[in-house]
């Protein structure tokens, strides 16, 4: 096998120990990986920002449209690369007002592409998907019939509960209280969601050392956790320990 594959495998699965070391206590090793995935996402995303962003959609047009002599697009550009770096005049105290400027644009122009979205999806399809299945009644099946039963209630119940411009007396207090259980069930529903979601990420990383622990990788996973057992039961607990007991003195 290559050796860069073996390379990497001991990085990976020694990455992901010092990691899991954090269950035993804060350490030396958790602080490497700590700061180790910080340094690389930083790197990544600046990388990302880089040929994903400034190049393509700022210095390309700007190039091109200066060489073709559209002054337009020239400014069209220009503008918005002040603004966004106006955002990092928030770090220097003195010029740390020139920032509002950009975020005052960055906030008005994402409010005003992003409503339209949330309308659409959060409200006028939430309101279709759940009168739209009554239009073809006579054609539901059973269980159709109830789902779709449900969902009404459930919506029904659930705005009954947010409606807060009456008291909930009978019988509001008892629609609202028919919609706290659904919401129950939803928050219970998206907990449950959440949990197998990390649960995933956590098989996947067991499956990397159970992977790495193979001959084929010289026996990375073993040989990382013989490692760290070695550090945490003896050198630290002892040598370490005396050697700081000395030092005090």
């Amino acid at each position: 096998m290559d050796i860069t594959i073996i390379f990497g495998a001991w990085i990976a699965a020694g990455l992901t120990l010092f990691i899991f070391s954090f269950l035993y206590k804060d350490n030396p090793f958790f602080r490497i990986a700590e700061h180790f995935y910080m340094g690389v996402g930083l790197a990544w995303h600046i990388q990302i920002v880089i040929y994903k962003l400034l190049i393509p959609q700022i210095w390309d047009p700007f190039k091109k449209a200066f060489i073709s002599g559209d002054y337009v697009t020239v400014t069209m550009t220009i503008i918005p690369t002040i603004l966004g770096i106006s955002l990092i005049t928030q770090f220097i105290p003195k010029y740390s007002w020139i920032s509002r400027y950009g975020f005052t644009f960055m906030m008005g122009y994402a409010a005003g592409l992003a409503l339209p979205a949330v309308l659409t999806t959060d409200f006028i399809n939430q309101i279709l998907g759940t009168i739209e299945p009554f239009a073809n009644i006579m054609n539901m099946s059973t269980g159709q019939f109830i789902n779709a039963l449900i969902m009404i209630i459930g919506s029904i119940s659930v705005l009954f509960y947010f409606f807060f411009s009456v008291e909930h007396t009978k019988p509001i207090k008892k629609v609202s209280n028919i919609g706290i259980y659904f919401l129950m069930i939803y928050f219970g529903a998206s907990f449950g969601n959440t949990v197998m979601a990390r649960f995933s990420l956590l098989y996947g990383r067991f499956d990397i050392l159970v992977k790495y622990s193979g001959a084929e990788y010289l026996y990375a996973t073993a040989w990382i956790a013989a490692g760290l057992a070695i550090y945490f039961l003896f050198i630290e607990r002892f040598i370490l320990k005396k050697y700081s007991q000395q030092q005090a003195h």
